[in-house]
């Protein structure tokens, strides 16, 4: 219960306790006059009763007694005037039901009003000739009574109301620091560093303030260290300092986490050898020759900014480069090689090249039956035979790509738009478990396939192409779709993981689809459903991103952001999306397990995520060396071929 509140009941109570003290005064005191007032009416009425009879008692004239019994009654509020006569011993009695009229029988029955009876003696001269007896009339003292509790009741309820409704609004400007304080705390615990700019003037509110803005400061700047350290140490380790792109080692470490991938689809990989790198270097010095690799680097870089987020871009030695581009065709890989030696042509017009000779492009187009070793032989023959033949030119090679190949992109298009009408897409699942003695199951990665002509195809295959196709947010829907019905159809221990595409959540109609659908399940379906992204897509375009991870927990869903650390970025976005779990890449549980100096990176990361209250994946994650490695470092969990192979759904 919030303080506010406390406040208010408190002054509730306080008033309550007022009025009952006030109304238990105020109805003593009412109830003690009527009674009184009551007492004195009917003892006067029995007096002037008796002295107005004695006369026609001593002639006994009781007729005339009647009348004047009857004209004491009438005259005020009795519910009895009676006469005993000595005489005859008998009794002349005026009497009237009790009627109350406009109080409540709850009222009647809780008070217990105590009626007056009046006596007076009738005499004439010596002789006592008879009594008279008047009890009070109950109703009127109820009535009063109610009255008098009504209009005070009223006046309470008025004037109570109207100062708990000025003490609310007083209330709330006063605590206006302590929300502030609130979301601030609310804030730091989503490392989300924001100062209170209003600083209130009550001393002691201002000094927490103060003291709340300088912890912010000072985490802020914590947190900041932490991020430039890790971003520093993996720039250290594997970005070239004169191109800005990956080195050697770091394209090394992609290309075993690539190849070790069991489900691998058509893949690109170019070599790029600029040419007199070497005389431009000793003739013009080394600015230019670095201006040349900047050039070529930078023209590279563009290039693959418009072909797909996962390519993997390195500078492998002096006048070498490497691109990995998964998920992309043979005609396609053509087209790429083309533009590129076009754009690269251009710096011998700006004079950056040592001469009209500008640089050699060999490729080959892979399948995922090709070995890491073999595709880098036959990418480096590819580049020797682009040199032979001259300057400035090409060589692309078709590796073994067989019958995968031999689906078109029209054929493609036909067979994901069939996929999507139909529904039939294949879907697998693949367990996230802890990294410990006894596994425990987090949750499970959903995974899809596409059948045709008696083979199952991997999203490793076609999910390019359905990018490219405008298909993506299309399968998304499906696939969800499909996702939530298994939920309910099954008694799920854990939730379900779906993989959503950069290219569905960039469209805000999908987001909008997705929040009506996750509005109409029921909660229990809803907390077996997950969603990731990928780091990649996060970084093309962080404000749909940013708009998804609201949405997803504006609807206490959890979301992850896959294959984090891959690229050359800040982790800054962290703060914004703040998901609830990442998983680093594969890379980084190769390291892991390999030496000292290399597994100082999971450590770093695992570090940096935690200080996040993020939970931190292993992926990856093939081999028992590797699973006592990881064992290290504070990791939530781990996914892999080891802990769990893909199942049937």
């Amino acid at each position: 219960m919030t303080l506010f509140r406390q406040l208010m009941m408190t002054i509730i109570a306080i008033f309550s306790l007022m009025l009952a003290v006030v109304m238990g005064i105020n109805f003593n005191t009412t109830k003690g006059y009527l009674v009184g007032q009551l007492e004195s009416t009917t003892q006067d009425s029995a007096t002037s009763l008796s002295m107005s009879v004695s006369d026609f008692m001593a002639l006994e004239d009781y007729v005339s007694v009647e009348s004047s019994i009857n004209a004491v009654f009438d005259s005020g509020y009795f519910s009895e005037v009676r006469i005993h006569v000595y005489n005859n011993d008998e009794s002349i009695v005026r009497s009237n039901e009790t009627k109350i009229d406009g109080v409540p029988n709850w009222f009647i029955d809780l008070i217990d009003f105590k009626v007056p009876v009046a006596k007076a003696v009738i005499s004439n001269g010596w002789s006592e000739l008879g009594q008279v007896y008047i009890t009070g009339s109950a109703g009127y003292g109820y009535n009063q009574l109610w009255l008098a509790s009504r209009d005070l009741l009223i006046s309470f309820f008025v004037i109570g109301s109207i100062t708990l409704m000025l003490g609310s609004i007083a209330l709330r400007y006063l605590f206006r620091p302590l929300a502030e304080l609130e979301k601030q705390a609310e804030a730091i615990q989503q490392r989300r560093f924001i100062k209170v700019i209003d600083v209130p003037k009550t001393r002691e509110l201002k000094s927490v303030v103060l003291s709340m803005n300088r912890m912010v400061e000072k985490l802020k700047k914590e947190f900041a260290a932490e991020a430039e350290t890790a971003q520093w140490l993996q720039a250290k380790a594997f970005k070239d300092p004169v191109s800005g792109l990956g080195n050697r080692h770091f394209f090394e470490n992609q290309m075993k986490s690539h190849f070790s991938e069991r489900e691998r689809g058509i893949d690109g990989l170019v070599l790029v050898s600029l040419t007199d790198l070497a005389k431009l270097n000793n003739e013009r010095g080394y600015e230019s020759a670095d201006m040349f690799i900047q050039s070529a680097a930078d023209i590279l870089a563009k290039k693959i900014s418009n072909i797909s987020s996962y390519t993997t871009l390195a500078r492998l030695s002096g006048a070498d480069f490497v691109l990995l581009i998964p998920n992309f065709d043979h005609a396609q890989l053509k087209q790429v090689v083309e533009d590129v030696m076009v754009e690269l042509m251009e710096l011998n017009i700006a004079s950056i090249s040592y001469s009209d000779a500008v640089a050699n492009i060999g490729a080959v187009t892979i399948d995922g039956s090709v070995e890491r070793s073999s595709a880098m032989s036959q990418a480096d023959a590819a580049l020797r035979e682009a040199k032979r033949e001259g300057y400035n030119t090409s060589k692309v090679y078709d590796l073994n790509t067989g019958q995968s190949m031999a689906i078109s992109r029209s054929s493609w298009k036909e067979m994901l738009e069939l996929a999507i009408q139909h529904r039939s897409f294949k879907l697998k699942k693949q367990k996230v478990v802890t990294i410990d003695e006894s596994p425990i199951t987090l949750h499970e990665e959903v995974f899809m396939g596409l059948e045709h002509a008696g083979k199952i195809y991997h999203a490793g295959y076609f999910i390019g192409l359905a990018e490219q196709f405008d298909l993506g947010s299309q399968i998304d829907q499906v696939i969800i779709s499909r996702v939530i019905e298994y939920i309910k159809s099954k008694k799920l221990e854990v939730p379900l993981t779906v993989n959503l595409s950069a290219s569905s959540y960039a469209k805000p109609a999908f987001i909008e689809w997705l929040n009506n659908t996750l509005n109409h399940l029921e909660a229990g379906v809803k907390s077996k459903l997950m969603f990731e992204i990928s780091e990649q897509s996060v970084l093309l375009d962080e404000q749909q991103a940013s708009s998804l991870a609201q949405m997803l927990k504006t609807q206490h869903v959890l979301f992850g952001i896959d294959n984090v650390g891959k690229q050359f970025s800040a982790f800054q976005y962290l703060q914004n999306l703040m998901p609830d779990y990442v998983k680093v890449d594969s890379s980084y549980t190769r390291m892991a397990a390999g030496k000292e100096s290399e597994s100082f990176f999971m450590h770093t990361l695992c570090k940096m995520f935690n200080s996040l209250n993020i939970e931190v994946i292993a992926t990856g994650v093939e081999n028992e060396k590797q699973l006592v490695a990881l064992k290290r470092f504070d990791l939530a969990g781990g996914q892999g071929f080891i802990v769990g192979r893909a199942k049937e759904m």
